[in-house]
């Protein structure tokens, strides 16, 4: 459990607090909990009067994003992203319980690739500018709109990235010979992964914002939040998407001259092949005429028949060749 109790007058960390502290605690509150930890689990329970089902959501991982809004609190179940040790990218499942003053992170069971710290990589990030004294939060909200922006600018980073890298594709895919290009595929497709689940995440997470300035525009009867912060998150999201969803489109216009190469490269081959065995069949031929056996067979006791079957054959196949090589085939 790390803990953050946090004034006009500074921050203080705790490794642990009680709920009678938190109720009589004058200011912002901020527990971020493993869901393992039991205590830490039976210390939200006494402080927000959570439901089931979003507790439980904090012991499994669900990529889909939800967000519960009721009058005293929100929970919400929205991923962030970040890459494995495998190399690929993961989602970091956050749950987030918010009220006024008291915000509570879990972190979900992640997948056995993304390490401790690349799941908490934003919540450290904040957690740090809260104790150098940079973040100067006025509401719980606020500290949850600086983490969705630290997850967002690194998104935008991985989309950077990912962009840097298709240009130097785009190279690749002209330059290597696409019969022998194994590890081209390989990377186009790791890129068009990470693009996906960025775009999954970034669309996933816009709809989640528009949906909550939906039902605060309609209910008083949820707790309200800072309608403008929400909707910087929800236009970032939004350009975020949009992005990415220019650079994936990008990337298939890679992949479609990948794939023109290959066909076109194939089909060079397939020529190739036709007009060798179009020459040898001209042979096949004449071999096949000059190697019946009958007694009064033209030629059967001609002396230059032999070498006149394989000079018929030569100018045969160059002939063909000479037409072939004019066609473009050879």
């Amino acid at each position: 459990m790390e803990v953050r109790l946090i004034t006009n007058g500074g921050v203080r960390a705790l490794p642990a607090i009680t709920g009678g502290e938190v109720r009589s605690f004058d200011g912002i509150a901020w527990l971020d909990l493993d869901y393992t930890d039991q205590r830490g689990m039976a210390l939200l329970d006494e402080l927000v009067a959570t439901h089931p089902a979003d507790v439980q959501d904090c012991s499994s991982r669900v990529p889909v994003p939800k967000l519960q809004v009721y009058n005293d609190h929100h929970y919400s179940a929205i991923n962030g992203v970040a890459r494995g040790t495998d190399g690929r990218l993961h989602f970091q499942p956050w749950k987030i319980f918010l009220m006024p003053a008291l915000l509570v992170t879990v972190l979900g069971p992640t997948h056995a690739a993304l390490t401790a710290e690349a799941a908490r990589r934003e919540l450290v990030s904040v957690r740090q500018r809260l104790d150098e004294g940079t973040l100067h939060p006025k509401s719980a909200f606020e500290i949850v709109s600086a983490m969705r922006l630290e997850m967002l600018r690194a998104q935008q980073f991985m989309v950077g990235a990912a962009a840097s890298g298709i240009a130097q594709l785009e190279q690749r895919v002209m330059q290597t010979d696409p019969v022998r290009a194994e590890s081209l595929l390989q990377d186009l497709v790791e890129i068009r992964h990470d693009l996906q689940t960025i775009g999954t995440n970034a669309a996933q997470t816009q709809e989640s914002y528009i949906h909550l300035l939906q039902l605060l525009e309609s209910s008083d009867e949820v707790m309200p939040v800072d309608r403008r912060r929400l909707e910087e998150m929800r236009q970032g999201f939004s350009h975020l998407k949009n992005t990415t969803d220019l650079e994936r489109e990008y990337l298939q216009e890679m992949l479609d001259v990948f794939q023109t190469r290959v066909s076109t490269e194939l089909n060079r081959f397939v020529r190739k092949i036709t007009a060798f065995g179009t020459i040898g069949i001209g042979w096949t031929v004449i071999t096949g005429v000059y190697g019946m056996n009958f007694t009064n067979m033209p030629e059967l006791t001609w002396r230059y028949g032999y070498p006149g079957a394989l000079v018929a054959m030569v100018v045969v196949g160059l002939a063909l060749a000479f037409l072939f090589r004019r066609r473009g085939w050879l």
